[in-house]
C-alpha cells in the first residue's frame, strides 16, 4: 500500500473516531464546554512535518458548538485569513524571522494543533466542569496517537511550558527531560539570557521543547530574539 495512502487512512480513522467523541462528550461539559477546532491548521499527510506546534486548548468560552468533520481537513479558515493578528502564532513567527528562519512556520512544514479540544476561557475553568478530566485524558490520548501513528514529526514545540510541556510529560513521561534559560552573544560580544525557561524532552523518540506561551505578558524583544535562536538551533535539520 502506498504510504502516503496510509497515512490518509490511518488519519480518516481517527478522524472519525475523535468526531464521535466530540459529538458524545462535548454536551456532557454544559454550556461552558465548548467543542472547538481540533486543528487550526490542515493536517500534513503527504510526508513528514518538520514541526508539530502544539497549544493547550482554545482559549474562547462559547458554549457547546458542534464541529464538522471539513475542520479536520481544511483546518480553521480564520488561521489562514489572519494568523498573522494571532499572538500565538505571529510572536514566534516575528522572532523566527527575526533569527532567519522562519522555514518551520511555512505552510506544508508544520501542523498546528490543540493537545486537548474542548475551549474554556481559563484551562483552570476547564478543569473544573464536570466530567470534564476523563474529557481532557483522552483528549490527550487521541493527541499521543495522531502525532506518533499519523504525522510522526520531526519536533515538537508546546506553547507553554507548564500548561504544554510539563502537562504532556506529567500524562506520558518524556525522557532526558532538561530545562534552560536560553543566550546568545551579540556582535559586540555582549552575553543576553533569557529570564524565561525553556525544557527539552524526548517523547518516543520524537524531540520536544516547551516554551513560554505566546501571549505571556513581560517578555522583552531581546527575550524573544533569545528564544528564536535557541528555537532555531533545536529545530535545524541538514
Amino acid at each position: 500500500m502506498n504510504l502516503h495512502m496510509d497515512q490518509k487512512q490511518r488519519y480518516a480513522q481517527w478522524v472519525d473516531r475523535v468526531f464521535r467523541f466530540l459529538e458524545e462528550t462535548g454536551p456532557t461539559l454544559g454550556n461552558e464546554g465548548r467543542c472547538c477546532s481540533v486543528f487550526q491548521s490542515k493536517p500534513v499527510l503527504e510526508h513528514q512535518p518538520d514541526v508539530l506546534f502544539l497549544g493547550y486548548n482554545a482559549q474562547e468560552d462559547y458554549g457547546y458548538v458542534p464541529l464538522t468533520e471539513e475542520r479536520f481537513w481544511e483546518g480553521n479558515p480564520s488561521f489562514y485569513a489572519d494568523r498573522m493578528k494571532w499572538r500565538i502564532w505571529s510572536k514566534p513567527y516575528h522572532a523566527l524571522a527575526f533569527a532567519d528562519y522562519t522555514k518551520p512556520m511555512e505552510d506544508g512544514n508544520f501542523v498546528f494543533m490543540n493537545a486537548v479540544y474542548f475551549g474554556s476561557k481559563t484551562i483552570k475553568q476547564l478543569e473544573q466542569l464536570p466530567n470534564a478530566k476523563p474529557a481532557i485524558a483522552q483528549c490527550l490520548e487521541f493527541t499521543k496517537e495522531v502525532i506518533h501513528e499519523v504525522f510522526k514529526p520531526k519536533a515538537i514545540v508546546c506553547f507553554s511550558v507548564a500548561d504544554g510541556f510539563d502537562a504532556l510529560n506529567t500524562s506520558f513521561g518524556f525522557e532526558s527531560v532538561i530545562s534552560f534559560h536560553p543566550n546568545r552573544i551579540l556582535p559586540d560580544g555582549t552575553k543576553l539570557e533569557c529570564k524565561w525557561e525553556l525544557k527539552l524532552g524526548i517523547w518516543n523518540g520524537i524531540p520536544v521543547i516547551g516554551m513560554p506561551h505566546p501571549s505571556a505578558r513581560g517578555i522583552s524583544n531581546d527575550d524573544w530574539g533569545t528564544i528564536a535562536y535557541a528555537l532555531k538551533n533545536l529545530l535545524y535539520r541538514k
